[in-house]
């Protein structure tokens, strides 16, 4: 039964497909004709690769549930185009609900705030939004969350090192400096300032860095397994860089998401991609990149010297030439 029940959901996969493929060979854009808008044939090509794509993945079972997908890709780049021949500000698309992306699509922004962060504009979908208007929980996986699961959620962009404690960091590093001139290490004092905080960053930056993949590597020789990862959405990092969003489902049925770089913004995202799920105990699993056996001892093996010789030197400034300076 089944079977049955998943050749009938292919047949219709395969009818949608076509008409799909009927309607961009009926369609009357011509990508030759003069005046053409070029990011309109940039939306035709869309198109065309999300027909492409569909029909390729059609005929692997692995690739099949990710049909859907690219059709509604397909069909978004033709309403984008037929948006920008007829002189008409594209529609306005959201993303998959912030909180769990089985919610469906997004359909308002909210301002939200995680557990110790500040509040940013996210798209949820029309159940959450009532929830956060009513500040009532949201909702993970279909059911009420829990305060592991909205801790679990990034905090924060990364560099964005609160106000108060950067303020503290400057006031701890202006004092030692002023006991130094007071001890009579005066080239030590500018020292202090300019290279002991500039190593301790460095120090700080290898450390986490390291201790982030020593723990992804622990986890992945303990419990990692491979997994598919289907092709979610395009998205820009806050650095600039365009990315490609996969979602993976976990055990539990929870999904998690991994970002890919997109090739210097052009390269086209492939429907399924594998990767490495690194479950844990408190729920909150990880996706990572089919390459992490290689590139997570490896950046061990390289951020541990620079981690050992930065840090070296920083204690050497801070407190070793006070020490000195104390004893000389």
């Amino acid at each position: 039964m089944r079977g049955t029940g998943r050749r009938e959901r292919e047949r219709e996969l395969e009818a949608e497909v076509t008409a799909f493929g009927e309607l961009l060979a009926e369609h009357s854009f011509a990508p030759g004709d003069p005046g053409t808008p070029s990011k309109a044939v940039d939306d035709w090509a869309r198109a065309l690769d999300a027909y492409d794509a569909a029909s390729r993945a059609l005929h692997r079972r692995k690739q099949v549930k990710v049909v859907p997908q690219l059709l509604q890709q397909g069909m978004d780049a033709l309403v984008d185009l037929e948006a920008r021949v007829a002189g008409e500000p594209l529609p306005q698309r959201l993303p998959p609900c912030f909180f769990d992306s089985r919610h469906g699509q997004a359909t308002t922004e909210a301002r939200w705030a995680p557990s110790g962060g500040a509040k940013r504009l996210i798209a949820v979908c029309a159940a959450d939004g009532v929830r956060l208007r009513e500040d009532s929980p949201h909702l993970f996986s279909g059911h009420p969350a829990s305060a592991d699961e909205v801790d679990s959620l990034p905090l924060r962009p990364a560099g964005d090192l609160p106000l108060p404690w950067a303020i503290g960091l400057l006031a701890l590093l202006f004092g030692y400096a002023a006991a130094l001139a007071a001890a009579g290490d005066g080239p030590g004092a500018v020292v202090a300032l300019i290279a002991a905080g500039a190593f301790g960053a460095v120090a700080a930056l290898s450390g986490l860095l390291v201790a982030s993949a020593a723990v992804d590597l622990w986890a992945l020789v303990r419990r990692g397994h491979r997994a598919q990862a289907t092709f979610a959405r395009s998205t820009v990092s806050p650095h600039g860089a365009r990315q490609h969003v996969y979602v993976v489902t976990d055990a539990s049925g929870r999904q998690r998401e991994c970002t890919r770089a997109a090739g210097g913004g052009t390269g086209k995202p492939v429907p399924i991609r594998s990767v490495w799920y690194l479950p844990r105990t408190d729920g909150a699993g990880k996706a990572v990149s089919s390459w992490s056996p290689v590139w997570l001892p490896l950046r061990i093996l390289v951020g541990l010297p620079v981690l050992l010789s930065s840090a070296a030197v920083t204690l050497y400034l801070i407190p070793g030439r006070l020490i000195i300076a104390l004893l000389s």
